[in-house]
This record gives structure tokens, sequence and C-alpha cells, in this order.
């Protein structure tokens, strides 16, 4: 992303309904996994601006790794110490170092999304875990993925199938952001429609109060129905692979 969007998602994040609900979410799945795990090492792949660290370094010793300085930049600021500039394709940790890596709305910014795969998978221990999320269906591409320099978005089952080539074992995956997902695709289509901008806008649309808390409420219920259903559709997709214990690094 350009340093624009990164100003913004730094501006934004600490309240706005998008950010707020998907921080929620996965704070409720890292507590879901991480009590497989003794003293976790835990890896935050394409940490951006660092807000998720505030999270998952409640649960283990947490790395922040993002190949933007710009993103490293604005995580500094936040306090976060344990930060390292790479790409994901060429991570500088050996092999199997981590029990959990987060990559959230990483993948769609990589080129050779395969190739970051399989290095993620390099750099987790065997048993560990990834939590992945990227954004669902490539109908749904906008502006809004242009700005953030989005190179794919992902149906489950394309998804599935570059973990299992990749060596991951998927144990769980569930599209998200289901209940809001035709109000978003209609917005999405008149963006579209009657695009007026030069350069492409993310969509972040400041919302009135009551009504950005309505929306967290909405994928409040959503994230407690996740203890039950996966869903068939939604705006993203979130899932958690394992490596197991008979891969080779």
């Amino acid at each position: 992303m350009n340093t624009p969007e990164y100003a913004e998602m730094f501006k934004l994040e600490s309240f706005y309904w998008w950010f707020v609900a998907r921080r929620k979410l996965l704070e409720k799945t890292i507590k879901q996994v991480i009590v497989r795990f003794k003293n976790p090492a835990m890896l935050d792949v394409g940490c951006g601006t660092g807000i998720n660290y505030n999270v998952l370094s409640k649960y283990g010793e947490t790395v922040s790794c993002d190949f933007s300085k710009d993103a490293l930049t604005f995580a500094k600021s936040r306090g976060i110490n344990n930060l390292v500039c790479s790409r994901v394709e060429t991570l500088p940790f050996q092999s199997s170092s981590f029990d959990v890596i987060t990559a959230l709305d990483v993948l769609e910014h990589i080129d050779d999304d395969l190739a970051g795969l399989q290095e993620l998978l390099r750099v987790t221990k065997p048993e560990g875990l990834l939590v992945i999320t990227v954004p669902a269906y490539g109908f749904l591409w906008s502006e809004h993925d242009e700005a953030l320099q989005h190179r794919r978005r992902y149906a489950a089952s394309e998804l599935r199938n570059k973990l299992t080539i990749s060596g991951f074992e998927v144990e769980r995956i569930s599209y998200y952001i289901t209940f809001l997902f035709f109000p978003i695709f209609i917005m999405r289509l008149l963006q579209s429609v009657f695009k007026k901008s030069v350069y492409p806008k993310s969509s972040h649309i400041i919302l009135p109060g009551w009504l950005n808390a309505l929306l967290i409420g909405i994928l409040g219920f959503e994230r407690f129905l996740l203890n039950w259903i996966n869903f068939p559709f939604g705006v993203s997709l979130i899932c958690i692979a394992r490596k197991s214990s008979t891969k080779a690094d």
C-alpha cells in the first residue's frame, strides 16, 4: 500500500467498525487456538501499522513483520520494538521458529502467493498454526482493492487448495462479514460505476457513531455464530491451517 493508505488506517483502526470487528475476531480466534501451546512464539506477517500486536502480545512473544518501511514507522510509534522489515516470500527466520503465525489480509498483496505460503510453512513449527484472512470473491473487486494494491481476491476453494498444495492442513475455513455482504456489494458496485477519482481510493466512509456501533454489534453477533457454523459466503475469509508434524522444512 502507499503511504496515504497507511496513514488512513492508522487514523481509523482504533474505532472504525471494519477494523474493530476484525480485531475482535482475531482475538476470539487466538484465544481458541493458543491453548495448544505453552509459551508460544508468534509472528504477525504483514503487520501494517501494528495494531494487532496489542492482541497477539497478550498470548505470547510476538514479532511483527512488514516489507513497508512506512508501515513499520507507524508500528514503531505504537511502542512496538520487535519489528522486522522483510517480504513474506523471504523471511529472515530459521525454519520451524514460530508456533502461531498470523497473515491478516496479506496474501492478496503478494505476486506469488504460493511462494509466500511455502515460506510461511517453512518458519512454522511442526503442529504450529497459520491464521490467515483474505478478501473474498473476484466479483467484489473495486477501486478499494486498487487503492490497497491487491493482486487478487479469493474463493474458499482456491484458498483451501493453495494452502494444501503449499503443505498446510486446513482445519477450518469460513467466510465472514456475511450479514453485511449485500450492502457492501452494492456500495462497491456503485463506486465502480460512478468512479470520479483520478487515483484509486479506499472505501472507508466515516459513519455516524450510532451506525458505526451498530455495525460492530452486527458483526459481533456473526462472530458469536461462528462458534457453531461456517458461513457459506461473505466479504472476507478466515482460515486456520496447521503444519503437520510429518512435514519437513
